[in-house]
Order: structure tokens, then sequence, then C-alpha cells
């Protein structure tokens, strides 16, 4: 930066500014607007051992209101600071907000004889400037979802009024956290989260839960010494009721009644096989799911109270909506659900990302043209083994003019995925990757919801293995939903195309949103709170960049 006789003047001005009430000479106003023009002027935007973060916003407020002082009312003071101290309710920090500064100049300030307390410029900004940057965090978020998930594409809620004008309105009546809390999400999953939070901070303080230690199965009937201690961790978490009769050491119905209970709320499978049903049964995977430390699932409920706050906002009535993490499907249709399905998601080393698209229509015996990451990794490789592989898969090679090429005269080792000058399809059929519909909606993931001939995998618990798309269950039904005419769509009609074995698109009357998402914690209309495990690993990321120090606002 150049220094100018002005900079270096303001800079000069600056540098001995009292933290107290002020006494240069300036009324309140002038200032304010000289702090102003230094901190445009300079760029420097230190306050104390502070930094403003919302620098535009606060520009903006004090000139729309000609620099005068906004926060002269003590009263209004103390409401500010003791807004800030109730954000971690909402998972924040409220040292993210200016609190240890603005407690410290307060405290000073106060300590002024009235007859000496002048008004103080740096409490001014910073007060502004935590109320700035709160608005923006419970509107739209704290971490920018685009640093962490490059594919993200949900747009933020458009703001109905400005930080700055709902600040003014704020200070006509000190209602500061009222006007702040009405820009996070309305929907009912904000206000469940934040109660569940609430109640698993109050578990922490009271101690939280002792780890199950080893050992051989529970189950109905075994007399086990861990059994007193299982009861204790299930009654903690409202799973066991606080009163039981029986012999403390067996493991008795309701003990399993309960346990079963927990195994649901955290999509824990049961013992004996790999389907997706909970049985009640304590063995090693619902010991690991007990023993998660209380800790740890407070921080599972911030990371996704962060995540509602992308994306409950703008949420519109009638949506296609794909929950990652708990391997599930809906349609809501104004509001309702009016489908909802198993999905099998992508494995954790081909994530399907999270992102919003809008179906446009739909493919009944849909061909499946290989993707270039399973081109390079699964299908050129085996050809190359395998003169007879394409034959099998019912695999085509169809040239950039769309016209088939006899396999036998490519020389397939000439070729990498990128460079080859052909597309391969699977002719549609039960035999197609894709099943026998597919559900498009424009991405550049080449995503899209589909049927699939694996269905026996939708009984398994944890379904991350394709390669990226989304597999869902029940997809005749979702494709009647989405057709919207009960009565020229039925399930008849679809079947009979199916049957007819030709490849046929049909547009839908509307596009219908689709959002692809990953909450690894919700609360159920039951006040249930769930857990799912992170199976991309995508919480941690989340909470670094939510516990991180603040950065400036774009």
């Amino acid at each position: 930066m150049r220094c100018t006789p002005t900079v270096i003047l303001l800079s000069i001005i600056f540098l001995v500014l009292p933290s107290h009430a002020e006494t240069d000479g300036l009324n309140s106003a002038e200032r304010i607007q000289q702090r102003i023009d230094y901190l445009q002027h300079t760029g420097d935007t230190r306050i104390h051992d502070d930094t403003v973060m919302a620098k535009a916003g606060l520009v903006r407020f004090y000139e729309r209101r000609f620099f005068k002082p906004a926060w002269e009312n003590p009263a209004h003071i103390r409401a500010m600071i003791a807004t800030i101290r109730t954000v971690d309710a909402h998972g924040l920090t409220p040292s993210h907000y200016h609190l240890p500064t603005l407690e410290d100049l307060w405290h000073r300030h106060s300590q002024i004889l009235p007859a000496e307390n002048g008004h103080n410029t740096s409490l001014d900004f910073l007060l502004t400037d935590s109320f700035l940057l709160l608005a923006h965090d419970f509107s739209s978020g704290r971490v920018n979802p685009s640093d962490i998930n490059p594919a993200w594409n949900f747009t933020t809620a458009e703001a109905k009024i400005r930080p700055e004008e709902l600040l003014e309105l704020a200070l006509v009546d000190g209602t500061f956290q009222d006007r702040l809390e009405s820009l996070t999400p309305s929907h009912p999953l904000y206000r469940r989260m934040k109660t569940a939070l609430l109640q698993y901070r109050a578990l922490a303080l009271a101690g939280g839960w002792e780890p199950i230690p080893e050992g051989p199965l529970m189950d109905i009937g075994i007399i086990d010494e861990r059994v007193p201690l299982l009861r204790q961790r299930l009654r903690i978490t409202g799973d066991l009721d606080i009163a039981t009769d029986g012999d403390p050491l067996v493991f008795d119905p309701s003990l399993a009644r309960a346990v079963l209970r927990f195994q649901e709320r955290t999509r824990v499978s049961r013992q004996s096989s790999l389907v997706e049903d909970s049985d009640g049964v304590v063995g090693e995977e619902t010991r690991v799911a007990l023993n998660v430390p209380v800790e740890s699932r407070i921080q599972q409920l911030r990371a996704n109270l962060e995540r509602c706050r992308w994306l409950l906002h703008n949420l519109p009535a009638t949506f296609v909506l794909v929950d990652m993490a708990s391997y599930r499907g809906y349609f809501y249709k104004n509001d309702v659900i009016i489908w909802r399905a198993r999905v099998q998601i992508g494995a954790p080393y081909t994530e399907t990302p999270s992102f919003r698209s809008d179906i446009k229509y739909i493919v009944f015996n849909p061909t499946w043209t290989v993707p270039p990451g399973i081109l390079r990794r699964v299908v050129l490789p085996r050809i190359r083994k395998d003169a007879s592989y394409l034959a099998k898969r019912h695999l085509q090679v169809i040239d950039r003019d769309g016209r088939r090429v006899d396999p036998a005269t490519v020389v397939w080792s000439k070729y990498k995925a990128a460079d080859l000058p052909y597309h391969i399809v699977q002719t549609p059929g039960p035999h197609n990757a894709v099943g026998r519909v597919k559900f498009i909606f424009p991405n550049p993931y080449y995503i899209y919801l589909h049927d699939t001939p694996y269905k026996t995998e939708f009984r398994v618990d944890e379904r991350a293995f394709s390669a990226g798309c989304i597999r869902i269950d029940k997809p005749f039904k979702l494709a009647k939903r989405l057709l919207n005419g009960p009565e020229k769509w039925t399930i008849g009609r679809i079947r009979d195309i199916i049957d007819s074995g030709k490849t046929k698109i049909v547009f839908l009357p509307e596009t219908v949103p689709v959002l692809i998402f990953y909450l690894t914690a919700q609360v159920d209309d039951q006040q249930k709170v769930q857990f799912r495990k992170d199976i991309y690993k995508r919480d941690a990321a989340l909470l670094k960049r939510l516990d991180a120090e603040m950065t400036p606002l774009q």
C-alpha cells in the first residue's frame, strides 16, 4: 500500500486513541466518521486484540445513519452481550463474535464515572460487527460449504432484509436476540436439533456415561456383570425406562427392547447377519456405538446444525431428498412424504457429492454408457484380459457417430480411457447396471437416481458401494409419483412399457428439485435423536472450520 500523507496522519491518530471513553475534542459522530475513513483508507480492521469481520456491512450501517453512534443505551449493550453468550445453543462459539473483548471494554467503560463516561467507538464498532456476523452465520452458516465440498451448489437463503437494516430495527426496541434468531431456519428439524444439543450438553455436565467393557454377546437370559452398566448407559439416553424390576445381572426382555431402541436410533445392524434390522443383542458393533463419548455426540450435533443452516432455509414444498448418511430417499409433496425408500450410494473411494439439481425426465428401459472413471478403473483392464467380456456384459462399442463397432477390430492395448474414440454402452434389460428406469437431472458429476439389478444389497445395513450414482428401491413408485398423473401413469402402465423392452423417455410435467444431502445426526418428529456413521469422514473437516478463527466476510 502506498503511504500517502492522509494515511500516515490517520495511522498516527489511531495509534494514540484511548480504549475507554474518548476525549479528543471530537463529537461521537465525527469520531466514528474519522475511524471509518481510517478503516477504508488503510484497510486496517484491527480493534484492540480483535478484528472487524463484516467491514462492508459495518461501513454501510454507519453511513446510512450519518455516523451516529448505535450503542449509547447501556441496556442495549448488556442485551447484545447476553445474546452473544447464547450462541452456543446453536453450536457456535461466543468468542468468535468478539465476546471477550466486548466484556473487557464494557467492564472498563462502565467503571468510569458518569460525568466522564463518554462514547467508546471501539465498543460501538465491535457490537455492530458481532450483530452483522451473527446475522450472516444464522442465515447461511458460519462455514462456506463450497470450501470443503467443491461440488456444493445449494443456493443460500435470499435475505428479506439487510443485516444492517435488521440491526436498526433491533436498536429501536432492544430485541437483538429475537431479531437474530428470526434468521435461523424455521424448519422443525433445526429446533429439534437445538433441543438435542442442549440435552446432550446437560448429559456431559452430569458426567456422561461409562464405557461398556469388552466381552461376549449379551442376549436375553444371559447373566453378565456388565448388565448393570448397560442398564445405566441406556437410562442416561432415555432408551430404558428408569424403573425396572428383576435381577440386575440378568439381560431381560425389557433390556433387549431398550437395546433395540438404541440400535434403531444409531442404525446398528443385527449381530447374526448383515441385514438392516436391529435385534436387541449387544455385540461388538453395538458396544462400540454405546461407547461413543457424549462429547463426540455433541460435536456431531454441532456439525449437523451447521449443515441445517446451509440447507433448511430454502426448501421448496415439493422435492426429492436423498439423505446419504441414512441411506434413505424421500419424495416430499407439499411438505408431506409420499414416497420413501432405501438407497445405495457411492463407496468411500467414489463418494456421492452433495449438490442440488432438478429432475427433468425419466428413462424407461435405459441404456447405460460406462462413465469415464469406471471405464478407466474396471472396463478397459477387463477387456484387455478377456475378449469375451463385452459380450458377457451386454456391452456394445459405439463410435462418435453413433454407429456400432465390432470389438474385434479395435486394438484395445492402443488406448487409454481418456483417448478412447468410442463409447461403451450397455443394452437395456434386466442385466443393465442402472436397471429398468433412471431419473435424469443435469449435473457435471454423471450422477442420477436409478433402479438396479442388485436388489439384495438393499438389505445390507451400510449401503455405500456404488460408483457414485444413487441406486433406489421402489423406483416404479417414484416414477408414478413424479409423473403426477394417477389415471395415466399407473404402475401397470409403467410395467407395460418395461415389458416392451423399448427405451422410452418421458418428461415430467414440471421439473422437481432433487437434494443430495449428508446428515450424520438428526432428530425425528418423536424427538428421538438419531446418529449415523460418518461414512465419508466429512464431520471432522467441517468441525475444524467451524472452530477455526474467524475470517472476514466477503
